[in-house]
């Protein structure tokens, strides 16, 4: 399983990494607001909560132009088996993964 996150990017762009992954047999679980969200394996249980917290943490932190891979924040709620829950665990690990990115 992993997960990629597109954030920012421009009309074109979107459209070319979309295409690519696509072809890489990536599925697109999330488009909105220009924030794309794909995923290559299994979903987890309840993924959707999963993706409320982490657009929620990219909306408030206003990155730019970023391709980010989220793939270990998701494995981290599939090992523990949280899946019906919001976990601090979880959002500490979008949010680490997200101030790195915000400052590179």
């Amino acid at each position: 399983m992993k997960y990629i996150l597109l954030n920012n990017l421009d009309t074109i762009t979107n459209n070319k990494l979309k295409e690519s992954y696509k072809n890489n047999n990536y599925e697109i679980i999330y488009d909105k607001d220009n924030i794309i969200i794909l995923r290559l394996g299994n979903e987890i249980v309840d993924e959707e909560t999963y993706i409320k917290i982490t657009i929620s943490i990219v909306k408030r932190a206003n990155l730019n132009n970023k391709v980010i891979d989220l793939t270990e924040a998701f494995n981290y709620a599939k090992e523990k088996g949280i899946y019906n829950k919001l976990n601090n665990k979880f959002d500490w690990y979008i949010r680490n993964i997200i101030i790195k990115e915000k400052n590179m």
